[in-house]
């Protein structure tokens, strides 16, 4: 059974079509992705998904490709199949210095790859963050200090895998398919 409609940049209201040129303008994609399709027949959830997913990942002081490695990491670690394929393909076009057997093999913690110390750092909060938020310290908010991580940015990376967990949620229970630009990826 198909859990979700699309609506279609044809088919969509005055209100969606402006979220979608929004989307389109600020990620310079040619193309409407399903999750937001999906929301596409309420321009309010199309607007309030799109405004969170922009204001959360396109502002703010952390690099777009460490914020896209959170989702990344927080989605594989969810099993949440198109929000893991998606991430991947955003990380790996953002930092060229990474592939897909990089990624995977970054989701194994105890794995010494030859990464930046940032990305390492922050997989760990981020694991022991998006599975038990009630037991983090203040350790494990002074290790990423320690790594010269601000308040402020970790403030950033709860609020990245936080989004990251309402979008896995999202296109889980609804079983989104695949856009075709992230097929590959799996």
């Amino acid at each position: 059974m198909k859990r979700y409609l699309l609506t279609d940049y044809d088919q969509a209201s005055k209100e969606t079509k402006a979220v979608y040129d929004d989307y389109m303008r600020t990620t310079g994609s040619e193309s409407v992705p399903i999750w937001l399709r999906s929301l596409g027949h309420s321009s309010e959830l199309t607007r309030a998904y799109w405004e969170r997913a922009k204001g959360t990942l396109f502002s703010g002081s952390l690099p777009l490709p460490l914020k896209e490695m959170i989702v990344y990491v927080v989605s594989a670690r969810h099993g949440a199949r198109y929000c893991s394929a998606c991430h991947a393909q955003s990380v790996l076009s953002l930092d060229k210095t990474l592939n897909l057997e990089d990624l995977q093999a970054f989701l194994h913690t105890e794995n010494d790859m030859d990464l930046p110390v940032y990305y390492k750092s922050v997989s760990k909060f981020v694991d022991k963050a998006a599975a038990e938020p009630n037991c983090m310290t203040d350790e494990d908010f002074e290790m990423l200090m320690e790594e010269g991580f601000t308040q402020e940015e970790i403030v950033e990376i709860i609020a990245v895998i936080d989004l990251a967990t309402m979008f896995n949620v999202y296109t889980s229970t609804l079983g989104l398919d695949l856009d075709p630009e992230y097929e590959a990826i799996l």
